[in-house]
């Protein structure tokens, strides 16, 4: 190869980077048809650094009470359905599948939260853990942000179950996760909170996690530089 070929080479591997990488923008309610595209393209062609670095942006380790907060925009939720379907071989990830699989998340944004209890708990389920979206800027209002609905999945037994293979990104509860009692004891557990994504495209937010009046956890995320 001549050292011009070579160049040529780099030169469009940087090119296809830039076109690869989420553009960035503050986090989309209701996404558009461009941007499922944008995320199924982004899905399939990034290599794992980049889908590593994209993930991160929407992930905080806590406490030892708060494994981890998970944000999940419709934009990542995509990129995260098309991930899995790839995974399992599937190639029935086309723009018009997206779009139906992501129709009950239109204009919602949705915080998962994974929680450890104390061993020797005595807990039956999850308790009343709620989510809040404290502003952390000016902004019209600054009242922390209530979820609609909130819903709480325990987890049984002492480990976490294994994420699916070449997916360290999954934040959703595994498809077998029970929400009835087991013999086992109740060792932690999920908690999905789905907000109105509109009050919340830009801005930095502290997600603060609560059981009853105790602070749980809290991590500052900051949605504008989100997609």
């Amino acid at each position: 190869m001549s050292p011009g070929s070579g160049l040529r080479v780099l030169a469009a591997m940087a090119m296809a980077v830039i076109v690869l990488a989420p553009r960035p923008q503050a986090l989309e309610a209701n996404l558009s048809m461009q941007g499922v595209d944008d995320a199924i393209v982004f899905a399939r062609m990034a290599q794992r650094d980049a889908r590593q670095a994209f993930h991160d942006r929407y992930v905080r380790t806590v406490s030892d009470a708060v494994r981890r907060i998970s944000i999940v925009s419709e934009y990542r939720r995509v990129v995260l359905l098309t991930e899995e379907h790839i995974r399992l071989g599937d190639r029935n990830y086309s723009v018009r599948q997206m779009t139906t699989e992501l129709e009950p998340w239109r204009g919602a944004l949705e915080v998962i939260v994974e929680v450890v209890f104390h061993p020797q708990n005595n807990y039956v389920g999850v308790p009343l853990i709620d989510v809040l979206l404290v502003p952390l800027d000016t902004r019209a209002t600054e009242m922390p942000a209530t979820a609609e609905v909130t819903h709480r999945i325990p987890r049984f037994g002492m480990f976490w179950d294994p994420l699916p293979p070449d997916t360290p990104w999954w934040p959703f509860p595994p498809v077998m996760a029970t929400v009835t009692p087991k013999a086992e004891p109740v060792t932690g557990g999920w908690v999905q909170a789905r907000f109105e994504a509109e009050p919340l495209t830009d801005g930095r937010f502290d997600v603060v996690v609560k059981e009853g009046t105790k602070t749980l956890g809290a991590a500052d995320f900051d949605f504008g530089a989100l997609r």
